[in-house]
């Protein structure tokens, strides 16, 4: 029998049902502008200019958005050969300065991705009208959930909680 869910964990859910809707749609929307890119030029012989930025745009979304939910569900790559020889106290001590310096080098590229928004606002695309402004925004957005989850995950376990929390509740992936 399962519990119903706080409002806090269905704005979460829907968040996350969100968040995987943008990733998947701008893979799609990348695959279908590079193979329309391919076909015009090489089938068509005719250079559409719009689609080389566009599908760079598209696989930036991806990168900063889909890093999030790699880090909601623990799936980025690591190496555990050294932290797995460990002793469990020891590996608990690890992930948390693991989890302090990825806090640190995010807040460093949050305040990066600010300047540099601030910086672009006024350089637009040069095929299409859209302010640079964006691609740094997306970054200051996900680095800023990634540090969110990442403060929960350090909190949890410096408490001895386990991990199961509003934002990084890795139990299910069927959402």
């Amino acid at each position: 029998m399962t519990l119903p869910l706080s409002p806090a964990a269905r704005i979460f859910q829907t968040l996350w049902r969100l968040l995987t809707i943008i990733v998947v749609a701008a893979f799609t929307m990348m695959l279908v502008v590079m193979a329309i890119q391919v076909i015009s030029r090489y089938a068509l012989g005719i250079a559409v200019p719009w689609t080389d930025e566009v599908s760079r745009y598209l696989f930036l979304t991806e990168i900063f958005l889909g890093s999030v939910l790699a880090l909601r569900y623990q799936e980025h790559i690591r190496i555990t050969v050294v932290t797995d020889l460990l002793p469990p106290s020891l590996q608990q001590a690890a992930a948390v300065i693991a989890d302090l310096i990825s806090i640190l080098v995010l807040l460093m590229i949050m305040g990066g991705a600010f300047n540099m928004m601030g910086r672009t606002a006024g350089v637009f695309a040069s095929t299409f009208d859209m302010s640079f402004a964006w691609l740094y925004l997306m970054q200051l957005l996900a680095a800023a959930l990634m540090v969110a989850m990442l403060v929960e995950s350090l909190i949890a376990r410096l408490l001895g909680k386990p991990s199961r929390t509003l934002l990084t509740d890795r139990a299910s992936r069927s959402e």
